[in-house]
């Protein structure tokens, strides 16, 4: 019965944690990376994305795997031990797995204005367990697991983001507008970037233009559409 039992070593156990610790630092200083001077600003946002996401499944996971390994070299003496700490730290735990869940997608960023249960304000900060919310009384600080019990509304500044349709013609001699104009929009500060742009050309000569997309308020529309004349399209006509 004893045999049956997996057995990691000290030195197995710190070769494992050696190699998790080089990846998790290996794929931080990939984020870091200035990707856009690599590629195209909508690609390079989603590179950070990817990585960002990996990063907040990997943590948890490895974390858990460690755990297991490490009661593997000494069952009987250390799985006694690591349960009494996870039973103490449980709520801490079921914290860092909800930041995950919370977090993935980039959804909720620092300087942005989030309403949950009675909690109104502007994030300050992210944290391991909890976020740091600015309110007229003070910090509040809120758990991750609060946020998905009590769900949340998120706006950028004070404001909430808006979806507009606009369909305009392309500029003459433009065969690839929704690539041109995918890259132009990549440098533009106005887009809400939680929600990719949708690009659509059709019209029988494909001359005509349907652009979907999120802007952070109502009042950058006139900037974009002033943004948009600039770049040659004309006859736009605003849904929403």
């Amino acid at each position: 019965m004893i045999g049956s039992i997996p057995h990691t070593t000290y030195s197995q156990f710190l070769i494992y944690l050696i190699i998790a610790v080089t990846i998790y630092q290996g794929v931080r200083i990939l984020r870091r990376l200035t990707w856009s001077t690599m590629l195209s600003e909508s690609n390079a946002l989603v590179v950070k994305e990817v990585l960002s996401n990996f990063l907040l499944i990997y943590e948890p996971l490895v974390l858990v795997l460690l755990l297991s390994l490490l009661i593997t070299v000494s069952v009987y003496k250390l799985l006694p031990l690591v349960v009494i700490l996870l039973f103490i730290s449980y709520k801490h735990w079921k914290n860092f797995i909800s930041r995950s869940i919370v977090l993935i997608g980039g959804k909720l960023k620092p300087n942005m204005h989030i309403i949950s249960d009675n909690v109104e304000g502007k994030l300050i900060r992210l944290g391991r367990l909890s976020v740091d919310i600015q309110t007229q009384q003070g910090i509040h600080n809120t758990s991750y697991q609060s946020l998905l019990d009590n769900g949340y509304t998120l706006s950028e500044g004070d404001k909430i983001s808006r979806l507009y349709v606009l369909d305009m013609i392309k500029p003459e001699g433009n065969t690839k507008p929704e690539i041109d104009l995918l890259d132009r929009l990549a440098n533009t500060p106005y887009i809400d970037w939680s929600t990719q742009p949708d690009i659509e050309v059709k019209g029988i000569d494909k001359e005509q233009v349907s652009l979907k997309l999120v802007l952070r308020d109502k009042s950058h529309l006139d900037e974009m559409l002033s943004l948009l004349h600039a770049w040659k399209y004309t006859s736009i006509n605003v849904q929403n």
